[in-house]
């Protein structure tokens, strides 16, 4: 008996049950913590589209049309491309399309990929009636 009293350690069973309470947390855990990270990534890329418009107006301001991507640098984000499209003196919309495991990206269950953005500020996913692919409304923030 003396030696079970002075022995030091954990026996094989104690480092199962406590390997297996972190897998729980683990797997409670990270579902949540990759939601909140393509909510950060999402709107990384949501400021860089109002940037980009930003640009596109003050451009308008000086010329008589807006810029296509080789008049303004287009903005570059991991797990996101940008483009610019139907460019011309009145009109324009720019678009991240999340890449990679951003493409998942969702919020409520509604997909929020590609961000658009276009000349007059509508904003999709969230506008009802452009483009008519659908409605989302908790990708912006709104």
């Amino acid at each position: 008996m003396k030696y079970r009293a002075n022995r030091k350690g954990f026996t094989l069973i104690e480092l199962m049950i406590v390997i297996a309470i972190v897998a729980i947390l683990v797997a409670l855990a990270l579902p949540s913590y990759t939601s909140y990270v393509r909510k950060a990534k999402r709107g990384d890329a949501q400021s860089l589209l109002m940037n980009w418009a930003n640009m596109q107006e003050i451009w308008r301001a000086n010329n008589t049309t807006y810029a296509d991507a080789t008049d303004i640098t287009v903005p570059t984000l991991d797990l996101y491309t940008f483009t610019i499209t139907d460019v011309s003196a009145t009109t324009y919309a720019l678009a991240a399309d999340a890449t990679g495991d951003q493409a998942d990206d969702k919020d409520r269950n509604q997909p929020c990929n590609p961000l658009i953005l276009d000349q007059s500020g509508r904003k999709w996913p969230q506008d009802t009636d452009w483009p008519a692919v659908g409605t989302v409304t908790y990708c912006w923030g709104n």
